[in-house]
């Protein structure tokens, strides 16, 4: 399991100080650029070097609690490969303090070439960043 540790600020939230849900997302994708960056990479660098791009063509989540501003959350992830191609990014988001679940979902990530924007198979140093 890959963990990234993030901060929520006022600007994730609405005047009750509660994180909008949608930004719940936002978080999941900052932590994903975070895996890269614990891999020794950058994200950019490498779909430049494969010319590719990595689409969202599915996501889903549960919510469960509600995050407030200041709160520091961890955002864990279960990538899977699911065809040569396509990746499913699981995620869990739990209260850093408290260990409590927050939310859970996926994202559906398919790998498309640049040129055609066809499905191709995910690069090697794309799928290690995903420790697949």
């Amino acid at each position: 399991m890959l963990e990234v540790r993030l901060q929520t600020y006022w600007a994730d939230s609405d005047p009750a100080g509660i994180v909008y849900f949608a930004h719940f997302f936002r978080m999941v994708e900052q932590a994903e650029e975070e895996l890269f960056l614990k891999a020794g990479t950058n994200r950019q660098k490498l779909l430049d070097e494969y010319q590719v791009w990595l689409p969202r063509v599915e996501a889903h989540a549960n919510y469960f609690h509600r995050i407030q501003t200041g709160m520091a959350i961890r955002v864990q992830f279960d990538p899977k490969l699911i065809r040569e191609k396509t990746i499913r990014l699981n995620f869990t988001l739990v209260s850093d303090e408290s260990r409590e679940r927050l939310a859970e979902g996926y994202i559906t990530i398919v790998c498309v070439d640049r040129a055609r924007f066809k499905a191709t198979p995910v690069p090697p140093l794309i799928r290690a960043a995903f420790a697949l």
